[in-house]
């Protein structure tokens, strides 16, 4: 098991210093002189369809720079065996690429979040447990779309479906990815609500590229975006995942920016 935890930085500023600041100096950061713990993030990765090696680290040292969370990553299922394995924890992210897996260590997965533990679901998890047959479809439920296959990686442009969720503050309304999977949507399911969408080159037919879903008690951001590096090293592309994972949490402020003491100076917007 590879495990790597990113620790969050802690400003305790003198009171005579800090009356000097103008209010909101720091994004998020609390104006007591003591910020909350961070965010403790899960992150579960692995399997065959992309360079998870790569993408984990980068993806969470990136989201610490931008919000106070820190994350254990374990490439592995193995943690599901454990029906208490969510417990510690305030989100569990799921970028992964595993077809087959225990029925029961999914059935644990799907506990948690039904039990409201916030979850991400990022590109390939979203198809996740495809060959396990038993629990197939109820992950399908929880992740909120179905999912058959995709386009061949390519640029394309994104498209608003909610110009009011705060998940989108500062996202372009011209955002192209230089390349990515377009993932199909044969399916939407449950209490999932649309906030990207993009329209195929190859057939013109519009796919759901990213969406909220409240699964049980659970609240479920999901993202079909993110292959490889191309997407995934784009800011405006870190910044949603940063927000994504904050509203997961409740800690995104109607405005877009996180609560008090959840942002960092470099926050969810760079």
């Amino acid at each position: 098991m590879i495990k790597s935890i990113g620790f969050a930085s802690a400003w305790i500023l003198p009171v005579t210093l800090a009356n000097l600041l103008p209010l909101g100096w720091l994004n998020g950061i609390s104006s007591s002189s003591t910020p909350p713990a961070p965010l403790k993030a899960l992150f579960l990765t692995g399997g065959g369809s992309a360079d998870y090696k790569t993408l984990a680290p980068f993806l969470t040292n990136s989201l610490s720079e931008r919000i106070n969370v820190t994350f254990d990553v374990d490439f592995t299922l193995d943690r599901l065996t454990n029906e208490s394995f969510a417990s510690g924890y305030d989100v569990v992210v799921y970028d992964m690429g595993f077809d087959d897996a225990n029925p029961a260590a999914v059935g644990h997965a799907l506990a948690a979040i039904r039990n409201g533990k916030p979850a991400l679901m990022i590109q390939g998890a979203v198809q996740a447990f495809a060959n396990t047959k038993t629990v197939a479809a109820d992950w399908e439920k929880a992740a909120g779309m179905k999912s058959a296959g995709h386009d061949e990686f390519e640029s394309f442009q994104t498209q608003r479906m909610d110009t009011n969720s705060p998940i989108l503050n500062s996202w372009p309304d011209d955002w192209r990815t230089g390349g990515d999977e377009l993932y199909h949507t044969s399916g939407f399911l449950g209490n999932s609500h649309p906030l990207l969408c993009a329209t195929s080159p190859a057939d013109g037919r519009a796919h759901i590229v990213c969406w909220t879903q409240i699964y049980g008690k659970g609240r479920v951001f999901a993202t079909t975006l993110g292959h490889d590096m191309t997407t995934t090293r784009d800011p405006a592309y870190l910044g949603l995942l940063a927000r994504g994972l904050l509203w997961s949490c409740n800690k995104l402020e109607p405005d877009g920016k996180a609560a008090d003491g959840y942002g960092k100076e470099y926050n969810a917007d760079k």
